[in-house]
This record gives C-alpha cells, structure tokens and sequence, in this order.
C-alpha cells in the first residue's frame, strides 16, 4: 500500500470518528477502536505480500515457473485506466480454467499486487490456474456501484480475450479478499442479471462458475450501523436502501454459484455473523457451499491470540482444492 493510500486510509477513519463518535455509549466506541486496530494490523500484514515477487517463496517449495502480463489495460471508466496482471504457468499448452482476483482494503485502499490472497494465488499458479488481477476504482472518490462495475467488466473483458490469454471461457471462476471478496461474491451473484454493469464488452457473459470467499461482507445493512454509518456513506453513498442493494445475502438464489467461505472467528471488522449468514442462506437456496472458520484469526487472517487453524497455507491449499473441484466438473 502506497503512503498516500496510507494516509487516506487514516483520514477516512478519523472523519468518522470525528463525525460519529460524540454521543456514542462506551462500548461502541471501544467496537470501533478493536475494528480501527484490526485494519491497521491487516494493512501492515499485508504489506509483506507482493505479487510481483512470486519467486520468493517462504514456505520452502520450489520457485513458480510462470510468466507475467503486466498492466494490460481492461476499462477506460471515468477517465481512470484501469488494469490487470495476468501470470499464467509457462507449462501450459491448451486454455485452462481463470480465476480472478480481487483485493480488498475497505474499498478505499490497496491494489492488484498486494495482500494476503498473494498467497494463494501462487498455489492457485502452481496448480495449474491462470490468474489475473485487478485493480478497480476507490472510495471516496468513486462512490460505489463503481467498484463493482469494474469487477464485472473485468471478468467480460477476460473472457472477451481468452483465447489471447489462454482462457477457457466457459471455466472461470473469482476470489477476493475482504471488500475484494464482496465484490466478487456480489458478481457472482447478479452475473447477467442486468445489475452493475457497464456497456462495456456487453456481448460477453459475466458467469462466475466459483466464488472463494475469504471475510468478505455479506449483509451490509447489518455491519453498517451506529458509528460505522458514517464510513458506509463515503463508499456507498446515502441513497434509499443502498447497502441492501450492495449486500450479496440479497441476491442468493438456487442457481447461485458454489461458494468456499473463508472466516476468521476473532475477526472484528467483519464479524463471522457476516459469513455465517450468508453460508446459511445458500443452503436454505440448495447451493453448494462450504464454511471455514479460522481458530485464533483476525481480520485478513492476522494471528490474534494463538497458532492459527488452520494456517495460512492450509486455507491456501484448500482454496485451491476448491477450485480444482468445482471447475473440473464444468
């Protein structure tokens, strides 16, 4: 994360306590002081993520062999350019199944080379996937639907180009992180349904086979409230029912896509409720759907009070399992 990215990050929050918290009972007020210290530790945890350092390989396995599409521009939204990162196995000779990627950081903040979803995208390469990245608009200057406008033409424009980036056009499947992963959940969840789209690459589908979840809000209206209003009005805006609207738990029906839900059960700025919901209501709907809960972690898997089970790597390994699954029966 960029030092200006920091500091808006840090201004953001500081408007909302300057707005919300006078008046506020003592306990909310602690809420969000265990929430503003979470997000701090998941940025700075972050940090030691890169993308475009996939060489290097803490866990001991041997380098990816892979090759790397740099900024390959997808949307000109608003005046903004926005762009991908596409690695794809140099072992490869026929298309293989994509998965997108989409980072998270409070939709304010972050970009397409940092965050704990490195990690798995690394394995996600080794297994065989191609993976592209994405940066999209930011809050507060782009107020939402923004974001997730790009994400969908994001995936149109993947599949527009498939056969250029060695795609399977009928096998693509998304993950994010945190509001990475509400948008790729709510894309997955309205794909084709005429909602928060762009005219962009129109003549594509924006089909999602697979979502991996990891901590991503589901039912806005729910986090969002007393204090925390305030933060959700410089992203989503004031409109009537916006945040019901921009929650992925509206949108579930029995022809949703398979999830994995990821969440750390100490996980303060997005509370396990928030996961739990929406496992329960793709079960309720007949879809496929698994639910993680990670012992001892925070938000962005940050350790918090113990050894993390499972770990890092094995939520890793798990996603990729996932995908393996639900993509090779297509």
């Amino acid at each position: 994360m960029s030092p200006t990215r920091k500091t808006q990050i840090i201004v953001v929050f500081c408007l909302v306590c300057s707005v919300g918290l006078a008046g506020s009972p003592f306990s909310e007020i602690r809420a969000f002081a265990d929430l503003v210290e979470q997000l701090f530790l998941a940025s700075r945890s972050s940090e030691s993520f890169d993308l475009k350092n996939l060489d290097v390989d803490s866990y001991g396995r041997p380098a990816i062999d892979y090759r790397f599409e740099e900024d390959v521009i997808y949307s000109r939204a608003g005046g903004e350019t926005l762009t991908m990162d596409i690695f794809t196995p140099n072992d490869i000779d026929t298309p293989r199944p994509g998965i997108l990627y989409v980072h998270g950081g409070a939709w304010i903040t972050g970009d397409k080379r940092s965050g704990p979803g490195v990690v798995i995208v690394s394995e996600l390469i080794r297994a065989g996937f191609i993976v592209f990245s994405i940066d999209y608009r930011l809050a507060p200057k782009w107020k939402y639907p923004s974001q997730i406008i790009d994400v969908k033409t994001a995936v149109r424009f993947a599949r527009k180009h498939s056969s250029e980036f060695m795609i399977d056009p009928a096998v693509i499947g998304a993950f994010g992180t945190s509001a990475g992963a509400h948008l790729v959940a709510l894309a997955a969840l309205t794909a084709d349904k005429g909602l928060f789209s762009s005219d962009e690459f129109s003549d594509q589908s924006e089909e999602l086979i697979c979502v991996a979840d990891l901590y991503g809000p589901t039912d806005l209206e729910a986090l969002f409230t007393g204090i925390k209003k305030e933060l959700a009005d410089l992203i989503f805006g004031s409109e009537e029912d916006v945040l019901k609207k921009a929650s992925p738990i509206s949108y579930v029906r029995s022809d949703s896509p398979s999830f994995l839900i990821v969440q750390g059960d100490k996980d303060a700025v997005v509370p396990p409720y928030q996961s739990v919901r929406l496992f329960e209501k793709l079960l309720d709907k007949g879809c496929s759907a698994e639910l993680i809960i990670v012992e001892n972690a925070g938000h962005g898997l940050v350790p918090d009070g113990g050894e993390m089970r499972p770990s890092m790597m094995e939520v890793a390994e798990k996603v990729v399992h996932f995908f393996k699954s639900a993509l090779s029966n297509q």
